[in-house]
């Protein structure tokens, strides 16, 4: 169903919701009722939290109402943690007091079959009938983290950032979050969009898309229950703002665990795939990809077209990189005369080298201010990207703070490839994010970064 943009004004009210009920709530650590409650009032979330549960007076300090009727005013949102059937009462209730929106984390809706089709039908009627948004259900809840409000039910290591996640997975959503916080890279907002018996994708990425806070969208969708108003919505969208999409259900098979899963029917995935192009949508095979391109997106310019320079002091992470950045267009035109001149001046007559695209500068190359020196002179040159390569040594400084000072001199797209381990890399990429330098530790994640800038380039384009 298409949502009455009554009802879309209350789900941007629910993104903003300051006060908010969570029905169900429980003090068992091995209950989904205890997920949203911890997360609300462990977060920095400003707005008043009313966990309903008839056997509690008090749960985690907060206050617990017996019922959602003794609320006054009614809440912004109610997250209902009850099953299928008594979330479904819960929700009518919901509706005759006025609440603006409801989460329905339970499943057993159409995914289940017949029966299950039938409740999700009695879900649809009644927020049609109270003009009440309703998310999921058979989903994780939303969040807002850049105002705090964290109140999905399970867990998400994540900070105020960039990019908005809408899973239709709440186990891929996690994923991508949790992928994304170890690019250093944080969320504005998380949805779980679940079944999508009321609200859709469309309908999220028209209630976000006005946020400046917002760079980049991430979808991961299984099918679709309004492909022409997600298509509408998703163009739209993109028309200002990268849309990245990951889609699941390539095959039969993948199809009907879909249907048990969140009940959506993937359909043909070659009719998707040429959707997505159509809308301008950046589409990804993996969820590493999706992070990677999303963290690209949100902190980089684009490029003006795709010729691309390559700096590195060690030649085989550049040779993998290139095979897959010259696949998606990329050109490595050679350096001119002159910058070869300079190049051999700075690194010395001595050192055995050919000085060509990409730039190898084998055994000076890994002193800082070489590294540095030879960047800053092929800035010089007609590039429209930089592909960067540093081999981590612990004994010896990463030219970071130059790196920084050329890269907002360039004001062109800047990919580094940190060549490390997680653990040791951890503190440089936390160090480089925070100074806008787009880092990665794998020459493989370089590479899709800078294609994920070079196909957004092309949509815009065109």
């Amino acid at each position: 169903m298409t949502i009455s943009s009554k009802m879309m004004q209350k789900l941007k009210k629910a993104f903003n919701a300051k006060r908010i009920a969570v029905v169900g709530a429980s003090q068992d650590q091995s209950s989904v009722g205890i997920g949203p409650v911890i997360n609300l009032i462990s977060s920095s979330f400003q707005g008043e939290v009313y966990p309903v549960n008839p056997k509690y007076e008090q749960l985690l300090g907060k206050k617990c109402y017996p019922n959602l009727a003794s609320i006054d005013p009614p809440p912004d949102l109610a997250i209902l943690l009850l099953n299928q059937h008594a979330a479904l009462k819960m929700a009518e209730e919901a509706g005759q007091l006025g609440v603006s929106a409801v989460t329905v984390v339970a499943g057993g809706f159409k995914e289940t079959g017949t029966g299950g089709k039938e409740l999700e039908e009695s879900l649809k009627q009644l927020a049609e009938h109270h003009q009440m948004p309703i998310i999921g259900p058979n989903t994780l809840g939303i969040s807002s983290f850049l105002h705090g409000m964290h109140s999905i039910f399970w867990h998400l290591d994540t900070f105020p950032g960039p990019v908005a996640l809408i899973s239709q997975s709440g186990g891929i959503g996690t994923a991508l979050g949790q992928c994304l916080r170890t690019l250093e890279c944080g969320l504005s907002h998380f949805v779980g969009a679940g079944n999508c018996s009321v609200v859709d994708f469309g309908d999220y990425l028209e209630a976000l898309s006005d946020r400046p806070e917002i760079k980049t969208f991430c979808l991961f969708i299984e099918g679709l229950q309004d492909p022409r108003g997600f298509y509408q919505a998703a163009a739209k969208t993109a028309e200002h703002k990268p849309v990245i999409v990951y889609k699941a259900g390539k095959h039969e098979e993948v199809s009907r665990a879909t249907a048990t899963h969140t009940g959506s029917l993937t359909g043909e995935y070659e009719l998707y795939s040429s959707m997505f192009r159509q809308a301008g949508l950046v589409e990804v095979h993996s969820t590493r990809q999706a992070a990677i391109a999303a963290k690209a997106l949100s902190m980089l310019q684009l490029p003006r077209g795709n010729r691309l320079c390559a700096l590195t002091f060690t030649a085989g992470p550049s040779i993998v990189a290139m095979d897959k950045l010259i696949g998606e267009g990329w050109q490595l035109p050679d350096l001119s005369p002159a910058t070869k001149e300079k190049i051999r001046s700075i690194i010395g007559e001595k050192t055995p080298i050919e000085i060509q695209n990409p730039v190898d500068l084998s055994g000076p190359g890994f002193l800082p201010q070489t590294y540095s020196q030879v960047l800053s002179s092929l800035m010089e040159e007609d590039y429209d990207a930089y592909f960067l390569v540093w081999n981590f040594n612990r004994l010896i400084r990463l030219p970071i703070p130059e790196i920084e000072q050329l890269q907002r001199i360039a004001t062109k797209p800047m990919v580094l490839v940190l060549m490390a381990n997680q653990v040791e890399a951890q503190p440089y990429l936390e160090e480089c994010a925070a100074k806008g330098i787009c880092a990665y530790l794998t020459p493989e994640d370089g590479a899709s970064a800078l294609n994920a800038l070079l196909a957004r380039r092309r949509i815009v384009d065109r």
